[in-house]
């Protein structure tokens, strides 16, 4: 009777013992800091995560913090097994939802040493090793870490972590370098996902300025990159992402690459198992090298499977001052694909934008692509672009959507539009107007036999008539029309006489201008 009486009692110890703490942190707490709440705050994160367990969760207030008080360069902010870290709070939340992180700047800074001195820094400001749960990081800006000759991953390095996976979430890198590789995130052997991040400014003397999976540690990493913006990253190969081993996974989805600088290339991608970019423009970045490219995939087997799906590479340059051998973008094999993409204006690459080896389908290639489907040789007509590019520079200074007169417009495959990738670059949903666009952006033009210029006159397709119709005429009587195809053959050129035009033309998409200006896109369907 007496254990009966004492069970109810141990299984209420055993429930308050698992049940789940989190602790808070906020640099400017003064009260009794036991980490329980935001009056009692611990004052540095190096506390909750060395009590933490699993399940636990740790709040950052906005404020600096540093790995440690002492110039140890080899002490790092430890992520734990089963612990959730978030940054980005003002002090008073409740909830994750209320956080501001934009307002709430929670800055991990690897700058321990004499300020303005880098190379006293930590060699790493975080670090992920043997995780074999899921655990998210969420909310801070991680920089100023320095990585020496023996060390990896500036800003973070996530090894030996397939059992589990790490999520880094609305997280910055910045200004974080490694002597060898990867200057804001080093990966090996590790599930990792990146989600709304950006990288500025982070630099390798080697490869992978921004990231690097540099070492494969007896497994194969996972690493999904999504929604994210990489700028100012600089290194000798790879300023944005380099791999020098094995992938078993990787996706690169809605992400900016811009304003990055290398003497070899801005993303390399070797060894894999999947490799898809999709939805995402790599624009305004510059190399410098003889045999030097923007873009740049490897592999060994037929079985691997790389695609870049609906992604714009345009307006990079190769600062290299003598002729130049390479392509803007090199895929070394034929079953590495592109599809619905726009190559073009990547300038000292005139006629040589991709090499002959890629099977391209539905894409605008500029000087166009032997042995392509449904290749055009035609300015994509980007809504404002940089108009001379001489150097690298930040493009999300202009703008790279597409015009209603783009040849890009309704001309993709739809069939190339993955289930689980309907958005593009700036969210809108795929497929509008029926057919997809070609490149990173969505339009909302529609073209079809009822489809208007928004310029005077009114004039359309009639599907019926099999004609070009125009509803004002007076003022364009004699006018010259011509109709072209999206592979710039001409289909008609005649004077107007009148306000209807009968046109013979088989089932396609086709530029209509008038007097050389006015444009009208229609579709000629079977």
């Amino acid at each position: 009777m007496r254990l009966k009486r004492f069970l109810p009692s141990l299984l209420l110890l055993v429930s308050y013992q698992t049940q789940a703490t989190t602790y808070y942190v906020n640099a400017a707490a003064s009260g009794t800091n036991t980490g329980l709440n935001w009056a009692n705050a611990f004052t540095d994160p190096q506390v909750a995560l060395s009590i933490a367990i699993p399940g636990d969760e740790v709040w950052v207030a906005a404020g600096q913090y540093k790995p440690t008080t002492t110039t140890s360069r080899t002490v790092s902010f430890v992520l734990r097994n089963g612990v959730n870290v978030y940054g980005g709070f003002a002090g008073t939340e409740t909830s994750l939802a209320q956080r501001d992180i934009a307002s709430n700047p929670t800055v991990l800074n690897g700058d321990i040493g004499a300020l303005g001195d880098n190379t006293d820094n930590s060699h790493n400001v975080v670090t992920a090793n043997n995780i074999t749960t899921n655990i998210v990081l969420d909310g801070f800006r991680i920089m100023n870490g320095y990585s020496g000759s023996a060390y990896r991953g500036g800003g973070l390095s996530a090894t030996n972590c397939l059992g589990g996976s790490l999520l880094i979430r609305q997280c910055s890198f910045i200004n974080n370098y490694a002597t060898g590789y990867g200057g804001g995130l080093y990966l090996a052997a590790a599930n990792v996902t990146v989600d709304q991040c950006e990288f500025i400014g982070n630099s390798t003397d080697n490869s992978g300025g921004a990231i690097c999976d540099g070492n494969n540690n007896g497994g194969y990493s996972n690493l999904t990159i999504l929604d994210s913006k990489f700028t100012g990253n600089v290194a000798y190969s790879g300023a944005c992402l380099y791999n020098s081993v094995d992938y078993q996974n990787l996706v690169i989805d809605r992400c900016v690459f811009t304003n990055n600088t290398s003497d070899n290339s801005i993303i390399r991608i070797e060894y894999f198992e999947t490799a898809w970019i999709l939805n995402s423009y790599v624009i305004g970045n510059s190399v410098d090298g003889f045999s030097s490219n923007i873009l740049y995939v490897n592999s060994i087997s037929p079985t691997e499977d790389f695609q870049m799906i609906n992604c714009t590479i345009a307006d990079n340059v190769n600062v290299y001052g003598f002729p130049l051998q390479d392509e803007a973008v090199r895929l070394e094999e034929t079953y590495h694909a592109i599809h619905n993409c726009i190559i073009y204006g990547n300038t000292r690459y005139a006629g040589r934008q991709v090499n002959t080896a890629p099977t391209i389908t539905n894409s605008i290639v500029e000087g166009g692509h032997v042995g392509g489907t449904n290749i055009i040789d035609l300015d994509p007509e980007f809504t404002a672009p940089n108009g001379s590019v001489t150097a690298n520079f930040d493009a999300t200074a202009y703008d790279y959507t597409l015009q209603f007169t783009s040849p890009a417009v309704n001309s993709g495959d739809n069939g190339f539009v993955l289930p689980s990738n309907t958005f593009d670059l700036a969210g809108n949903t795929r497929i509008q107007g029926g057919v997809v666009d070609m490149g990173c952006y969505e339009s909302d033009f529609s073209v079809g036999s009822n489809a208007l210029s928004d310029q005077a006159p009114s004039w359309y397709f009639s599907a019926q008539e099999q004609a070009i119709r125009l509803v004002e005429i007076p003022t364009q009587r004699n006018g010259r029309l011509e109709v072209i195809d999206l592979s710039g053959r001409v289909h008609a050129r005649v004077v107007m006489q009148g306000n209807v035009v009968p046109l013979d033309l088989p089932t396609g998409l086709y530029l209509a201008t008038l007097n050389g200006y006015q444009a009208l896109k229609f579709v000629v369907a079977e």
